[in-house]
């Protein structure tokens, strides 16, 4: 462990910033860069504007599946690693500018006009981003457990985290006036450049604990991952953590839908909704911060969940309460902020806790791959949400008002289920440190 000044704390947090913000770019713009609405550009991918969405939906499928087996390998290679520079911090530093640099061509197209070469290129570029974005940030956020065993420390670590990967939400939300003023490529060096600059105080202001490599035994990945799946604690986090991504994203991927086909208004009103749900959410980072002090971790995370569980199904109720259906679900996502503000900054500390108690257990320090199993878990119950998402809010391929109220109250069911499964988890802070209790 090192001594952790405010500036280093501030150095590691800082790199859920651009961990946010290349996601969301990513997920959420990158198909307009290649399939405009056909009336405002070129599609890029030769066929129609619909058989060319449906290729580049296989093209992104195609890369999910391979950020799915590149996650558990990356994990497993840092975790066995014996570099002079720690076992994370080299796959950070020979990761980061490349990862930059594929981001930025994402955006960049060989041809302007529909091509076959596009298909291509966007196919390669979207499983070299995926590869290198595991690379920098699988043994990025491994580093988390080593850096400190103050319980009450990384609670503040994962705040300040947090914290910044909001400010990469707030960019993201300046995205649009990005390429309007210079065009996508714009847009794609600007988010290379705040990338490199996130991570870069990681590479200079973190060291790695030499003890934690000697500790190491060499196994196979498979042996590896099975005593990582023997740990009782980590079952609870995985299965308790994915359940409330689910939610969570069904709760997100209703707000564009809800603004549309509720409201009636247009995309370019969504911040009427998202801005009370992410300012909330920043506030209570700090509140969440200080219960989880005096409460312990175990118990804010239970009021995550359930909160989650029973704010979300309020949404039901707009357009049937008096007043504005716009200002009702402008409070009513604003109230959601405060528990999912639990969820963004409690997590990892947990599992954190969880690998103290595998060390305990092995004698190793194996934090890459419980973090590249986790990521396994978390995005498959992410990608499943989006399948979910159309069969409940659709009806003859619209959104429905009952739909989406319906797709409001599945979400909650999953938030509650996240607190359910998470009852019986076995460790408690005692004395500063995490203990098992059953």
């Amino acid at each position: 462990m090192q001594n952790l000044t405010p500036g280093r704390k501030i150095a590691y947090a800082m790199g859920g910033m651009a961990m946010n913000l290349t996601n969301l770019v990513i997920s959420q713009l990158l198909f307009y860069r290649y399939i405009p609405d056909p009336d405002k550009g070129t599609v890029l991918i030769p066929a129609t504007a619909i058989a060319a969405g449906t290729l580049f939906g296989i093209l992104m499928t195609a890369g999910r599946l391979t950020d799915g087996i590149t996650d558990p390998l990356v994990a497993f290679w840092s975790d066995q690693s014996q570099s002079k520079r720690g076992r994370r911090i080299p796959f950070v530093l020979w990761g980061l500018l490349p990862f930059c640099l594929v981001f930025f061509l994402l955006w960049t197209p060989p041809v302007e006009s529909a091509s076959w070469t596009n298909a291509v290129y966007v196919f390669i570029m979207i499983q070299l981003y995926f590869i290198l974005y595991t690379i920098v940030v699988t043994p990025y956020l491994a580093l988390l457990p080593e850096l400190t065993g103050d319980l009450k420390e990384r609670v503040n670590i994962t705040t300040l985290q947090a914290v910044f990967v909001m400010v990469g939400t707030f960019i993201f939300g300046i995205s649009g006036p990005l390429v309007a003023f210079g065009g996508w490529w714009v847009l794609g060096l600007t988010v290379a450049i705040l990338s490199l600059i996130s991570f870069l105080p990681t590479i200079f202001a973190i060291k790695e604990n030499p003890a934690a490599i000697a500790s190491v035994q060499k196994l196979s990945m498979w042996k590896w991952l099975l005593m990582t799946l023997q740990n009782k604690p980590f079952r609870f986090v995985i299965v308790s953590t994915s359940l409330y991504w689910f939610g969570l994203n069904l709760l997100l991927m209703v707000v564009p839908a809800w603004v549309e086909s509720f409201l009636g208004l247009t995309k370019a009103d969504m911040p009427l909704l998202m801005m009370p749900f992410l300012l909330v959410n920043v506030i209570f980072f700090f509140v969440f911060n200080t219960l989880s002090k005096k409460y312990g971790k175990y118990a804010m995370y239970l009021v995550t969940c359930f909160g989650s569980g029973i704010v979300v199904p309020l949404l039901y109720f707009v357009g049937s309460l008096p007043g504005s259906p716009l200002v009702w679900s402008a409070v009513i996502l604003g109230l959601a902020g405060i528990p999912t503000a639990g969820f963004m900054m409690l997590p990892f500390a947990i599992l954190s806790d969880a690998v103290d108690i595998d060390e305990e257990r092995t004698g190793q320090r194996r934090e890459g791959i419980f973090f590249g199993t986790q990521a396994i878990f978390q995005k498959s119950a992410i990608g499943f949400s989006v399948a979910f998402f159309p069969v409940v809010a659709q009806s003859a391929g619209q959104f429905t008002e009952m739909g989406l109220k319906m797709v409001a109250i599945s979400a909650a069911a999953f938030f509650i289920l996240a607190g359910i499964s998470f009852l019986r988890y076995p460790i408690r802070e005692v004395a500063g440190k995490a203990t098992l209790v059953s």
